[in-house]
């Protein structure tokens, strides 16, 4: 009779120990290279960015998607890096490679916050569409744009700060 429960003590080990890992592994989100499946051509730089940093929120503009495919951004790794901070927030900008060919891509601008309770109730301002862009071989680009209640605007613009793609906007909110 020891014995079996011995065993099936070590039984139950294993299994809490295997939905603990399968609970752990279906968190782990999986992002796309930005750059397409062997693509060995010339590539440029776009970098998201932030303004408005005010501790425990800050307003980002990021690449989401490039050719409808989820890449890492600024949003994803400002929550991982910040992680257990609670109110504290610093900022942490993305910068990626892609192929100087034309192609989608999906910008956003949002209020990040620093804890999941402010997302809930605070206005995150969102504004986020697709724009058609061929970037130039070797060139530098950043994602900007400006956050407001009243309506919000991101597009992708030049390292001399020139607007170089078509600006997304969002609907303009109504006064109730």
């Amino acid at each position: 009779m020891l014995n079996s429960n011995k065993n099936m003590e070590i039984l139950l080990k294993k299994l809490i120990t295997l939905i603990t890992a399968l609970i752990l592994l279906s968190g782990c989100v999986s992002f796309k290279s930005p750059l397409p499946e062997g693509y060995s051509g010339a590539t440029s730089t776009i970098s998201d960015s932030f303004s408005n940093h005010e501790g425990s929120t800050a307003h980002f503009y990021i690449v989401s998607k490039v050719n409808g495919l989820y890449i890492e951004d600024s949003g994803y790794k400002t929550r991982v890096v910040n992680s257990g901070r609670g109110f504290n927030m610093t900022p942490t900008m993305v910068s990626r490679d892609v192929a100087a060919i034309s192609q989608t891509i999906t910008v956003a601008g949002f209020v990040q916050f620093a804890t999941d309770g402010q997302a809930m109730f605070g206005d995150n301002m969102l504004v986020t569409g697709d724009i058609e862009f061929t970037p130039v071989a070797g060139a530098l680009y950043k994602v900007n744009g400006k956050l407001t209640k009243n309506g919000s605007e991101v597009w992708i613009e030049s390292s001399s700060g020139e607007v170089v793609s078509e600006v997304v906007k969002s609907a303009i909110k109504k006064e109730s």
